[in-house]
């Protein structure tokens, strides 16, 4: 039986990648399926065979709690170390359930995992709120480290600021920092693939964990481990749910939000909310030749993210409706996060549901929106 700590061998890919390739987000976990009863709580133990092209891979168990249950047996299984699996029925070895509360691993349990599945030049450096696993430039990770404390100490004054007191994360933040670009795409490539070959860092949905390794110019590049880094955030505090139906404007918008550079500052990132001029520029060169049912393509599918052809402008857009909405509509954006926080994970809803919770989030047609939002954007300098 393997190990707990080792990585899976099917994955997903991530939530997002800083590359005009926009990764799919592939959901393997595609049976028919029902819910689990929202005070099911109890902790499972199963073990089941990996997935391998021989059809005799190794066995596993895991502990955690069921997600989501199909109508045939297959699972989506979180563990107490934070990682979400999905296990065909085929794959089941074992299954057994008790009514002992799940209680999450502690960081301590995470060093011994992680020093267990990475290999033995890896050490694990702490902060307060996360543990990086790397073989990196000592002094490097600790940059890195502050860089991601000082995010979080922001995240959370920023939306205490709003009214909405986010809980702690549930399990321990981990972050994996490679000691260059070579060892990074080989290590990422078992994740993400090929991708791994065009990013310096995501954020993976299935092992809860941002990737990234020691890039010459930490300064240059630091909206990408940023906005990695805001996912991970956003995924850990309650405020969206892993494989839940999060629209990627949402995501991403979110995201490019925390994200933006301060160049003036010698530490490259100061505040939260500054305008992004990336993604405003790119705004205004799309908005010429933006389509008049643009807004309701984006906010009714996600299909413009997964395209090389339209993927830069989709990602401009997301940005300057979330600026809009948080800066003109902060109580009912706020608002509207927490409705989708509440969904289930595999839930899908339909491109008129989207649209439909949108405008009634907003209480105003997507053309009032749209207007005000164009208005809104074309005056930032």
């Amino acid at each position: 039986m393997t190990r707990l700590g080792a990585p899976p061998r099917k994955t997903f890919a991530p939530s997002h990648a800083r590359s005009p390739l926009v990764v799919l987000l592939v959901v393997a976990f595609t049976f028919t399926f029902v819910f689990v009863a929202a005070t099911a709580d109890a902790v499972e133990t199963v073990e089941f065979r990996e997935s391998s092209k021989g059809g005799d891979g190794a066995t596993r168990e895991i502990v955690g709690e069921v997600l989501v249950e199909a109508q045939d047996g297959g699972l989506m299984l979180r563990s107490n170390d934070g990682r979400i699996w999905t296990v065909q029925p085929d794959q089941i070895v074992q299954r057994e359930s008790d009514d002992l509360p799940f209680v999450p691993i502690d960081a301590d349990e995470m060093e011994r995992r992680m020093l267990e599945e990475m290999p033995d030049r890896f050490r694990i450096y702490r902060t307060a709120n996360y543990l990086f696993v790397h073989d990196a430039d000592d002094a490097y990770v600790k940059r890195v480290g502050q860089l991601f404390e000082r995010l979080h100490r922001g995240f959370y004054t920023y939306w205490r600021n709003q009214g909405w007191r986010l809980p702690d994360a549930k399990f321990p933040l981990v972050a994996v920092v490679l000691r260059d670009h070579e060892t990074f795409v080989e290590h990422a490539g078992e994740e993400i693939g090929e991708t791994a070959k065009s990013v310096i860092g995501y954020y993976h949905l299935e092992s809860n964990r941002v990737t990234t390794f020691h890039v010459r110019n930490l300064e240059r590049n630091i909206a990408t481990i940023i906005h990695e880094a805001t996912h991970q955030l956003a995924y850990n505090c309650g405020m969206q749910q892993r494989f839940a139906d999060n629209p990627m404007w949402v995501s991403e918008g979110l995201a490019m939000y925390f994200e933006s550079p301060d160049f003036n500052n010698p530490r490259g990132w100061r505040s939260i909310g500054l305008p992004n001029h990336v993604n405003l520029a790119r705004w205004k060169r799309y908005l010429p030749k933006r389509p008049a049912e643009s807004l309701a393509t984006l906010i009714s599918e996600d299909s413009r993210f997964r395209s090389s052809t339209t993927a830069e402008n989709a990602y401009a857009e997301a940005w300057a409706l979330s600026y809009f909405l948080i800066k003109t509509q902060r109580p009912k954006y706020v608002e509207y996060l927490r409705q989708l926080s509440e969904c289930r994970p595999l839930a899908t809803k339909t491109k008129r549901e989207r649209i439909e919770m949108f405008e009634e989030a907003f209480d105003a047609d997507l053309a009032t929106i749209d207007r005000a939002m164009v208005q809104f954007i074309n005056h930032l300098r």
